[in-house]
């Protein structure tokens, strides 16, 4: 193998102009699709980041009142749109990307993006990574099929394998050429775009090339399987009708069928209960609102503790105290139910991965999404996040009203900006690489397997090519 055969053989891939056009094609519709994907990303997050710097202000400004009152009115917490989800959405449109941290509940998430499609997004323009996923398996194949398959059945191939030193390597040659195309056009351009507009964004951090670098070597490895299969089939088949036929069919198998087929399993498998159910469980376990009799049993719970008789005795304000036990009555609650609900979500997830070795392209759906942040895993990080924030915030007001007894019917005692203030601004820090291993890990333990069959197939192959 040369370099001055791998020129020969890019050149006359770049002569075949219905091959080489519809790569150069593709590329261009992923750079659009990155580029509008780009420009809603940049819109929605400049958005949010507005609301929540008004929502600040308005948190901060509020009149004196009730600490527990503060409570309720509270504020919104927004999840900005991670840097790397430029190349793959993944659950963002359809989760929240607002959540109302209010007290004694926990609220789901607000706004999802989905419930109002771009014009892009409605005409069937997916993000990058989606793009490449899906449609890949065919530009390889149309490009084995155009470097080998055709040659064969014109004649041209014979009259290679005869000047060539090895048809191992001229086989090997057209391999790295086809693959080289496809990481030259389709993948190098997405990451340097990647990298300039997270550079752009200032959001360049160690994470953030760790993932990118990853993400980018997932895809090459994944374009070398489909490539190392389409010289195979191309080697092997009857006649090129027969190659590109049964590329198509591989394409649909393993990027239409084993996909779904491998959701609907770890959907079974590993079953979620209704949205509803879940609401009922926390309605009846953790009311907004306690019974007389609910309120009865807080209050004789709350004198045994300090040792009083009456609630005149009480070094504390009893209401207070109340507000304080329920809600924190809630927080176990919240995490039993809704912790265990999404921690079902999660483990659907790791099965989906486990069960995504069946196919390289649902191998890549896994870990992509995981990569650049966008899978449910650190979406739940959020919510956690979010929900811990709410939780300190709420405690804090039922605190201040717990340090002021009104125990015998003086007015309530309220609070101001010297309060409000005391609350740190809601920040959210996505967890590094190292979080999303879980479901890397099978992932990129099963692609590499891939990706030693097919190429060890094609080697195969190639030894049986003769003049």
């Amino acid at each position: 193998m040369s370099f001055q055969l791998i020129r020969f053989e890019f050149a006359l891939l770049r002569h075949d102009r219905r091959a080489w056009w519809t790569l150069v094609f593709f590329a261009a519709l992923l750079v659009l699709a990155f580029a509008s994907t780009a420009l809603e990303i940049t819109r929605s997050n400049n958005d949010k980041a507005t609301v929540a710097h008004a929502e600040r202000e308005r948190w901060l400004g509020q009149s004196a009142k009730d600490p527990h009152s503060a409570a309720h009115q509270s504020i919104f917490a927004f999840k900005s749109a991670p840097v790397l989800a430029v190349l793959d959405a993944g659950v963002e449109p359809f989760v929240g990307q607002a959540v109302w941290l209010e007290a004694h509940t926990q609220h789901d998430m607000l706004h999802r993006p989905q419930g109002s499609p771009s014009v892009l997004q409605r005409a069937g323009l997916l993000s990058p990574a989606n793009l490449l996923i899906g449609f890949t398996p065919l530009i390889a194949c149309l490009l084995t099929f155009a470097v080998i398959a055709r040659d064969r059945e014109r004649g041209t191939w014979r009259l290679s394998l005869g000047s060539a030193l090895s048809p191992t390597s001229l086989v090997w040659t057209k391999f790295l050429v086809v693959w080289g195309a496809m990481v030259g056009l389709l993948l190098a351009p997405l990451t340097l775009l990647t990298l300039l507009w997270s550079t752009f964004l200032h959001q360049v951090s160690v994470d953030v090339l760790l993932r990118l670098f990853a993400w980018a070597i997932t895809f090459a490895s994944y374009f070398a399987i489909l490539v190392a299969v389409g010289v195979a089939l191309s080697l092997r088949a009857a006649s090129a009708r027969v190659a590109l036929a049964l590329g198509v069919g591989l394409w649909i198998a393993f990027a239409l069928v084993l996909p779904r087929a491998i959701s609907t399993t770890a959907q079974q498998l590993q079953p979620l209960p209704t949205t509803q159910s879940v609401k009922q469980q926390i309605a009846e376990q953790a009311p907004v609102y306690w019974s007389a009799e609910t309120g009865a049993d807080q209050q004789r719970q709350i004198l045994e503790r300090y040792g009083a008789t009456q609630k005149q005795d009480l070094p504390i304000d009893l209401r207070g105290a109340q507000l304080d036990l329920a809600e924190r009555h809630s927080h176990a609650v919240f995490d039993r139910i809704l912790g265990g609900f999404y921690a079902k979500v999660v483990a659907q997830d790791h099965l989906f991965a486990w069960l995504s070795a069946l196919s390289p392209t649902a191998v890549l759906h896994s870990t992509s999404v995981a990569l650049t942040g966008t899978d449910f895993a650190h979406h739940y990080r959020f919510i956690v996040t979010a929900e811990n924030y709410r939780r300190s915030l709420v405690n804090r007001m039922n605190q201040e009203v717990m340090a002021h007894p009104a125990n015998h019917d003086g007015p309530r005692h309220t609070s101001d900006a010297s309060l409000w203030s005391q609350i740190e601004e809601f920040r959210f820090a996505a967890p590094p690489i190292q979080f999303a291993w879980a479901v890397i890990a099978p992932a990129l333990a099963a692609l590499t397997v891939w990706l030693f069959v097919t190429l060890l197939l094609m080697s195969r192959v190639a030894r049986k090519v003769s003049p």
